[in-house]
């Protein structure tokens, strides 16, 4: 039987993560047991890549580990596994003889490290348990790169019950305890073991793992067996999640003799956190579970709260960001935590530039001209789902700021033309969602005026205008440097300019405009642009948007970033670097664009927000779930209960990319969102939902 490598995902609220298969093999450099968190929340390091766990009873061994090596999987243990599931956390059932064993796995939220539990759920009737031998896996690499033997050289020593392993890069120490169980030092390098997803991927795929012994002890009935890793400060012991007990720091020694029942109360308390998001959905299975993949985005860094973009190789990018707020915060009514990130970002701009990403280790990057744009759209959505006019005013004059900066002129040539449209890059910037590169160059250069970012330029001139009287009317008296006025006529010039050049007769809308004229590509920017109201398209115009993304765009998997008939299509998502990126968005399907696309379903439909047309409602739930229906198969994707970046453009349209990504999970959860809150008219029905 072929081992099963569909992936799993745990997340501790802190940048740090623990994933890998359902057969327990790794398949990636990004599988390991515990990833730390480093000083930012796209830092991270691998700490504990797995255990070699062993059960004996008399002269018998099972193996329960499995790992890919050259030519061969060694040990066996999958072919002792008789179940998996994921929920609340990963879960291994092994048959030992006539026993039945768990390992499960979990993170507690807003505390570095995992907890292993060993427990027996079935043995025969004359069985005291088992001997379980477990042998640490280790490392102290960062996470995009692999380790060969010798590449650390930590300190090992056994205190309080804990093995100890110094000099690790994420941490002071790293600690290893294991309730029960008497420690052998045996230091020792795993070599070879090999990821044969990053073999495809044409990366480096070969690692090695730095074991420092191991321990041994004895699992009875009813008596388990739990295993921590996680790092210790030695001023302050252990990070401890501040549920369990009012301070945030334990000694070490304190933690290792009470460690049985602190992983028990700390499984109790974040399997109840979660089961309160999931609460939220009010009984939809899908919405769900896709609220508890929302909330492993969400992560609390040094500079407050941030969202990753993905997992399991991806940061904080502002574009992203702003994109994915409204489904993953908004709709769970999570403002506070809304508002740090809005603030993490505001900090951060310059010349009116939001940062595109926090690159690792080098703070902001600024090449983006959308990430600024996003951020006032994302805003506008703030203040309508939480009414919060205060925070709103507070960042009214970063919005002055990236309004003002764009129309004098900023970084990287983005600035104002004298149409009213923003122009923005040369033929060497990537500064849209578009932004692969091959050999340096740009794979889908967008230099010029692109459709959906003026479409968000003419969007956020209007708001910014409507903000300024809105202050204006409440009476305040402080420096805007003007009424709105200036910027509400900014906006409705630019409307009118866009229709006049971006209109692409029986197509819908061109795809930007450079120094030629109109370019003449399919792509789902136009569909991005259609769903924002401020540009007052003709009907028309949006039916021809909707059908050209319906009849070429549209896939199983999300929109196509390019139609199939075009020069330079790329149907297939696969291969090195240089074939990914050059497919990225050259013909890739992406799910996040199922957003936008509902978007200008709603307006074709005129059903915006609360007003709803009962004749509609039914048919437009009908198709949104329709067009949702393989990426909703959340038991199914790559990882369990999330949403994966990208997906080939051909059939069998396989996903890629990163296994869960944020705004593929937000925007689908927008659309789902909106049909539990949405009131529904007269003789609407319930429609084909994941529950009906």
């Amino acid at each position: 039987m072929k081992p099963s490598f569909q992936e799993w995902l745990e997340a501790d609220g802190l940048g740090g993560f623990s994933a890998s298969t359902s057969s327990g093999i790794h398949t990636r450099r990004y599988h390991g047991w515990l990833f730390l968190g480093g000083q930012n929340p796209g830092d991270r390091w691998l700490a504990l890549s797995k255990v070699e766990d062993t059960c004996v009873r008399g002269d018998r061994r099972w193996e329960l580990s499995s790992n890919l090596y050259p030519g061969c999987i060694h040990p066996d243990g999958e072919a002792h596994l008789l179940a998996f599931s994921k929920q609340p956390f990963p879960r291994f059932v092994f048959k030992i003889g006539d026993t039945l064993l768990q390992r499960e796995m979990f993170m507690a939220k807003g505390m570095p490290g995992v907890f292993c539990a060993y427990s027996i759920l079935h043995s025969g009737a004359d069985s005291d348990g088992l001997t379980l031998v477990l042998r640490p896996l280790c490392n102290s690499r960062f996470y995009h790169h692999t380790a060969r033997e010798g590449s650390w050289v930590p300190k090992v020593f056994c205190r309080d019950g804990a093995v100890l392993l110094e000099k690790h890069h994420a941490c002071d120490t790293l600690a290893l305890v294991c309730t029960g169980s008497v420690f052998t030092q045996q230091p020792a390098w795993y070599r070879n073991m090999t990821y044969p997803v990053e073999t495809q991927r044409g990366l480096d795929s070969v690692e090695d793992h730095f074991s420092p012994g191991h321990f041994e002890c004895h699992l009875a009935p009813g008596d388990p067996v739990v295993l921590w890793a996680g790092p210790v400060s030695k001023q302050e012991g252990v990070r401890v999640y501040q549920l369990l007990d009012t301070r945030e720091k334990m000694s070490l020694s304190e933690w290792c003799q009470g460690l049985a029942e602190h992983a028990r109360r700390l499984r109790g308390f974040e399997a109840a956190r979660r089961a309160r998001i999931q609460a939220r959905a009010r009984g939809n299975k899908a919405l769900a579970s896709l609220y508890l993949a929302a909330d492993q985005f969400i992560v609390e860094g040094n500079a407050g709260t941030s969202i990753i973009a993905g997992y399991h190789w991806f940061g904080e990018w502002g574009r992203d960001t702003f994109i994915a707020m409204p489904g993953l915060l908004f709709t769970t009514k999570r403002f506070a935590e809304a508002r740090e990130v809005f603030m993490r970002f505001a900090r951060e701009i310059r010349e009116g530039l939001v940062p595109n990403c926090f690159v690792e280790g080098h703070g902001a990057a600024y090449n983006s001209v959308d990430a600024s744009l996003w951020f006032i759209d994302a805003l506008a959505k703030y203040e309508q789902a939480s009414g919060d006019w205060e925070f709103v005013k507070q960042m009214i004059p970063k919005v002055g700021e990236i309004i003002d900066g764009y129309i004098h002129g900023t970084g990287n040539g983005i600035k104002m033309h004298s149409s009213g449209l923003l122009k923005a890059g040369n033929r060497d910037t990537q500064l849209t969602w578009m932004d692969a590169r091959v050999d340096g160059n740009p794979v889908t250069p967008r230099d010029g005026f692109p459709v959906e970012v003026n479409a968000l330029w003419i969007r956020a001139l209007s708001l910014y205008g409507n903000w300024l009287k809105k202050l204006i009317a409440h009476g305040y008296s402080g420096k805007t440097g003007a009424d709105g006025t200036k910027y509400s006529r900014l906006a409705g010039t630019a409307a009118k300019r866009f229709r006049q050049l971006f209109i692409w007769p029986g197509v819908g809308l061109y795809d930007r405009l450079d120094e030629h004229g109109p370019v003449a590509e399919v792509r789902p920017n136009q569909v991005i642009a259609g769903g924002i109201a401020e540009l007052r398209l003709p009907q028309q115009t949006l039916v021809e948007i909707w059908t050209t993304a319906f009849e070429k765009l549209l896939c199983p998997h999300g929109l196509r970033t390019l139609a199939p008939d075009s020069p330079g299509y790329r149907g297939k998502f696969a291969g090195g670097p240089e074939e990914r990126d050059g497919a990225y968005h050259q013909g890739s399907a992406w799910p996040w664009l199922f957003g936008p696309l509902f978007d200008l379903s709603l307006m074709l439909f005129k059903t915006r927000f609360s007003l709803v047309d009962s004749a509609s409602y039914p048919e437009l739930k009908q198709l949104a779930y329709l067009m949702l229906s393989h990426v909703l198969r959340l038991d199914s994707n790559p990882c369990i209960g999330t949403i994966f970046e990208v997906a080939s453009g051909d059939y069998p349209f396989e996903p890629g990319g990163t296994v869960s990504q944020a705004w593929s999970v937000a925007e689908i959860i927008r659309i789902l969102y909106f049909f539990e809150t949405v009131p529904q008219g007269d003789g609407a029905s319930t429609g084909p939902g994941p529950d009906n």
